[in-house]
């Protein structure tokens, strides 16, 4: 009788999964910040819209978009805090006892930050390319692209969040994770592009932001990658933060 109660009970991934989705449904201020990042991007697309339909100038596709790269943020500082909440808030222990294999709860949380991060990505994109459609921004004729703004953005936003959940679990700390990912993501970037040695500035194309920007911006032939590319490389970025994470999960005490 026993053995079948614990069977039944058992953690699975599925439930581990659900109850990670639970966690993240039930704080209000988590749906409120992907609405956030969806009114953002559509949001600036419509302000973008409305200023170039002043000057009699429609906006480029690409322009569109402007918004994704200010939502990655708000994403990826949400992905910390829902990576963090576990130890922010002394729930390690009970999440790990009910959980003890652990690596579930890090693909549960990833899932469901990157799922939702893809959603509001491409939802915000499709809103942004509708919205330049009404003002006069000609999407027909560029179908294939169209399709390429909508789903790199949403695979964009999911990288970057499944990439900061990985971050969170390794660093644990909030303040630190997030200054981690702002800086990693965002900084690093900038600062060698100050650095006057041109070895060093054919790294930035290879870090997760600048690399997964290019599944929003129109393909330049002069680039070392091509968009879908360098959405590999946001990925690539995001699997060695989730192994990273794993490898960390497994070893440190909870």
């Amino acid at each position: 009788m026993t053995g079948a109660v614990s069977e039944h009970v058992r953690a699975t991934p599925a439930r581990v999964m659900r109850a990670e989705w639970v966690k993240f449904a039930t704080l209000p201020s988590n749906p409120l910040t992907m609405v956030a990042a969806f009114v953002l991007i559509a949001g600036l697309a419509v302000l973008l819209v409305f200023v170039r339909g002043t000057e009699s100038v429609p906006p480029a596709m690409t322009d569109l978009l402007t918004g994704a790269s200010w939502a990655q943020m708000l994403v990826a500082v949400l992905a910390v805090v829902f990576a963090c909440t576990e130890w922010a808030s002394g729930m390690s222990q009970v999440t790990f006892l009910a959980a003890p294999t652990r690596w579930p709860v890090l693909i549960g949380k990833a899932a469901v930050m990157g799922v939702t991060a893809f959603l509001v990505g491409a939802l915000g994109a499709a809103g942004a390319l509708v919205a330049g459609a009404i003002g006069g921004v000609d999407i027909a004729d560029e179908r294939g692209f169209t399709v390429r703004l909508v789903f790199g953005a949403g695979l964009y936003l999911a990288g970057i969040a499944i990439l900061a959940v990985g971050i969170g679990i390794i660093v644990r700390n909030l303040v630190a994770g997030i200054l981690t990912v702002i800086g990693f993501t965002w900084v690093l970037p900038l600062a060698i592009t100050l650095i006057p040695w041109e070895p060093i500035q054919h790294v930035v194309p290879y870090l997760p932001s600048p690399a997964g920007g290019l599944l929003i911006a129109a393909e330049n032939p002069a680039s070392d990658l091509t968009p879908w590319g360098g959405g590999a490389v946001l990925f690539a970025w995001a699997l060695a933060g989730m192994v990273a994470a794993a490898l960390v999960l497994r070893n440190r005490d909870v």
